[in-house]
């Protein structure tokens, strides 16, 4: 489907979803076409009317999308201006959201708005004196920065969140901040982190090789290099390091595999890969590495990683920096090991590997957990009052 159509999608056996109960009337959500915890597929799974406004980044694509579902099924899906100009990406991102919502929601029917950016509550009040709304705001990230332009943003987004029907925040560190110190734990009020689902399972590749992934932007601060030096030790690991980054630091990466002799161990191709590429590196692979800078002013310490709920998808024990509220859960159910610096690299490489259907089977029981399906389900169970 390319942008600017509308077409008409009804997948096999789509008669039988009239009969379904869904638990949700009418939703005007946002969507994105990169990973983000599977909430479209949720919501379109369980909305009877269902209107996405996917936002692309504004140093993409100069049109975002439109998709309406009815019932789980697309039934239209335009495209609707965009800029990469600031001001007027904001803008029109805004005015076609109010355009869009107003043509949406009718007089007579609840609607609620879900939506993960302060643009999305800008004249909340305004809007619900002429539709029947609720408003829903799901908080995915938190900047501790000194700069007076982000302290704003993160002020505009504390008062709307006081202010909406309902308040999701995407770790306990993101409450916590919202909440003055606390952490609000009630149906309307509560901490949803990213939900999985984990692509079909493969066989497990032999152990020898044992073979590493790290996917992501490549930079400073990931642990790449103490990473190289463990590789040169130890000649039963291999390592596919899918991505891309500035290319002077990249060169000087691809200097240091050659002068340690790595090249034909560590499988670096310089580009992003897409989702089917990377599966199929995935299944040849055994742990998913997921390093981080843990300076105080990372705002990955505030996050829920998408790189580390990816891994899991990709049925592969994670290798991961303590740094985010995911950690607990990764020690928790045993699916990957969690250290405090880079100089633990190896040692916590080797217990995985020495006990790898342990951290497997834990791996298993992370993503049972997190199944977007059921773990959302009772998560956002409290929005059902909207209608009823």
């Amino acid at each position: 489907m390319t942008f600017g159509d509308t077409q008409s999608v009804r997948p096999e056996g789509a008669g039988d979803m009239a009969v379904r109960d869904f638990p949700y009337d009418r939703v005007f959500t946002f969507g994105s076409l990169q990973f983000c915890g599977h909430s479209m597929e949720y919501f379109i799974d369980r909305t009877r009317e269902l209107c996405v406004y996917i936002v692309q980044p504004r140093v993409g694509e100069h049109t975002n999308l439109l998709r309406r579902y009815r019932d789980g099924i697309l039934i239209e899906e335009r495209s609707v201006r965009s800029s990469q100009n600031l001001f007027l990406y904001y803008f029109l991102w805004y005015a076609n959201h109010v355009r869009e919502l107003l043509r949406f929601c009718p007089r007579n029917r609840k609607t609620l708005v879900f939506g993960g950016h302060p643009v999305v509550f800008f004249g909340m009040g305004f809007l619900k004196s002429l539709r029947p709304l609720a408003f829903a705001y799901w908080i995915g990230d938190y900047f501790p920065s000194k700069h007076r332009v982000i302290r704003l943003y993160e002020r505009v987004k504390k008062a709307y969140q006081r202010r909406v029907d309902y308040a999701f925040y995407l770790t306990d560190a993101i409450n916590r901040v919202m909440n003055d110190g606390m952490v609000a734990d009630e149906p309307r009020r509560r901490t949803v982190m990213w939900g999985v689902r984990p692509f079909p399972p493969a066989p497990v590749p032999p152990l020898d090789p044992f073979s590493l992934l790290f996917v992501g932007l490549i930079r400073s601060g990931q642990g790449l290099e103490t990473l190289f030096d463990f590789l040169a030790l130890h000649p039963e690991y291999r390592l596919s390091l899918i991505g891309v980054g500035h290319p002077a630091y990249v060169a000087g990466l691809q200097a240091r595999l050659r002068q340690a002799g790595l090249c034909d161990r560590v499988f670096f191709p310089n580009r992003f890969y897409s989702e089917s590429e990377l599966l199929g590196v995935a299944r040849t692979c055994h742990v998913g590495i997921a390093m981080y800078d843990t300076d105080a002013d990372n705002f990955t310490h505030y996050a829920d990683p998408g790189k580390v709920k990816a891994y899991a998808e990709m049925h592969l024990p994670v290798l991961m920096t303590r740094i985010s509220d995911i950690a607990p859960f990764v020690e928790r159910f045993h699916s990957g090991k969690v250290i405090e610096n880079e100089i633990q690299i190896g040692a916590a490489l080797e217990e995985i590997r020495r006990h790898y259907s342990y951290f497997k089977e834990g791996l298993e029981a992370f993503n049972s957990h997190f199944a977007y399906e059921q773990y959302y389900g009772r998560a956002f169970s409290s929005l059902e009052e909207c209608w009823k």
